[in-house]
């Protein structure tokens, strides 16, 4: 009796089993996708221009085959929605868009002026799409003549700007890498403003869809990214330049690395690789007026001594150099907040954290900060620089 219930029992787990092994009702075959790599974002003739970079498998595949065809494609269409721009591509697309591989996106200045809101709205609802892709602004152009670039190294233009992007950010400081989640929550929050690095051709734009573009040791068109775009609410109100881009990442702690030139004498300069930058931002209420307090603290190596009359092995030279790279540090930070105030966004979150350290205070003048507070903010610097290693060579005998 006990041997047939034993059976019963482990024909029902079976049957359990298979039933929930069955779920493949919703599959999509590769050879059915369009996969989308990058998207651009433009605004024309009243209407939203919508580019789709896509893989062509073939052209990048380990196979000994292609090469015929660029290894994408760039699929464009016009509507008054995004929604209505995309669906309609099938009218031309052979496959159906898939965005689960989504790297990047690119927004025209033109488009990014007027607002993002619709941008956004529209990509938080398609459950598809993949928070972590980042954004970044076509600066004075639009976002389609930079999908349509060849590119080296990498043969898709969206994957050389992604690890471009996140390679400068590590090592370059005025770079930031701002994905969508990171948009959500600048646009949710009062008192913090969006900031993303812009990116720009550099050339021609009709050699930039030639493959002829990357068949010469310097490619004749490229790109690069410059400066980072300044936001006001959801709209691009303007640039912040290399150095204040440089205060910029140093303010917001975003900075990983970057270097620093000290003159020494006639084009001759003292080169230092900052390592590390930390920093700590604290409001205070002094008189019945906000103050802003930053303490940076950098540490930073000697790569390169340009001028031999500079002792590295003297303890007062080295004390000098710290002053000297403090000053820069500062000199940055306050370019940026003078540009930040000049174009009322306060991009460094100071009215966010006035908010977490005196809600009280907070409550009723955040809704006017950005135009009456934020321009007048007094800011106060506490910096420190500690220069760490001056290389294996210290005073060099080779001059």
């Amino acid at each position: 009796m006990s041997t047939i219930r034993e059976r019963i029992q482990k024909a029902l787990l079976l049957l359990l089993c298979v039933l929930m092994l069955s779920g493949c009702w919703s599959r999509r075959e590769l050879n059915e996708l369009m996969i989308v790599l990058g998207i651009g974002l433009d605004w024309e003739d009243g209407e939203f221009l919508v580019s789709f970079q896509v893989v062509n498998p073939s052209e990048i595949s380990m196979m000994p085959k292609g090469g015929e065809r660029p290894p994408m494609t760039l699929y464009q269409s016009k509507g008054k929605t995004l929604f209505e721009a995309a669906r309609s591509l099938t009218a031309e697309a052979p496959r159906k868009v898939y965005m689960g591989h989504l790297q990047i996106y690119v927004i025209g200045e033109e488009l990014a002026r007027m607002g993002i809101s619709k941008f956004i709205d529209n990509s938080l609802r398609d459950n598809e799409l993949r928070m972590d892709s980042n954004l970044i602004i076509a600066k004075g152009m639009k976002a389609q003549d930079l999908l349509k670039l060849f590119t080296p190294l990498e043969r898709l233009p969206t994957q050389n700007m992604l690890h471009s992007l996140q390679t400068s950010e590590k090592s370059w400081a005025p770079t930031v890498s701002v994905n969508l989640d990171d948009l959500l929550n600048k646009l949710s929050t009062h008192g913090d403003e969006l900031a993303v690095t812009g990116i720009q051709l550099v050339g021609t734009k009709k050699k930039a869809t030639s493959k002829q573009n990357v068949e010469t040791y310097l490619p004749s068109t490229r790109f690069r990214y410059t400066g980072i775009a300044v936001f006001k609410t959801d709209k691009l109100v303007g640039w912040l330049n290399e150095q204040e881009s440089k205060g910029f990442t140093d303010i917001s702690g975003k900075l990983k690395s970057t270097s620093i030139e000290l003159p020494c004498g006639e084009n001759s300069y003292i080169g230092i690789e900052v390592t590390s930058s930390d920093t700590k931002i604290k409001m205070k209420i002094k008189n019945g007026q906000p103050e802003a307090h930053i303490d940076i603290r950098a540490e930073s190596n000697i790569v390169d001594r340009m001028c031999k009359n500079i002792d590295l092995e003297n303890p007062a030279t080295i004390q000098q150099l710290n002053e000297e790279i403090k000053v820069v540090i500062q000199n940055n930070a306050e370019a940026s907040i003078k540009k930040a105030k000049k174009l009322k966004s306060d991009i460094f979150g100071f009215g966010s954290t006035l908010g977490k350290e005196h809600p009280k205070f907070w409550k009723p003048i955040m809704k006017e900060w950005n135009e009456e507070w934020f321009p007048g903010l007094k800011v106060q610097y506490h910096i420190e620089s500690h220069i760490r290693k001056l290389g294996t060579t210290s005073n060099t005998t080779m001059y």
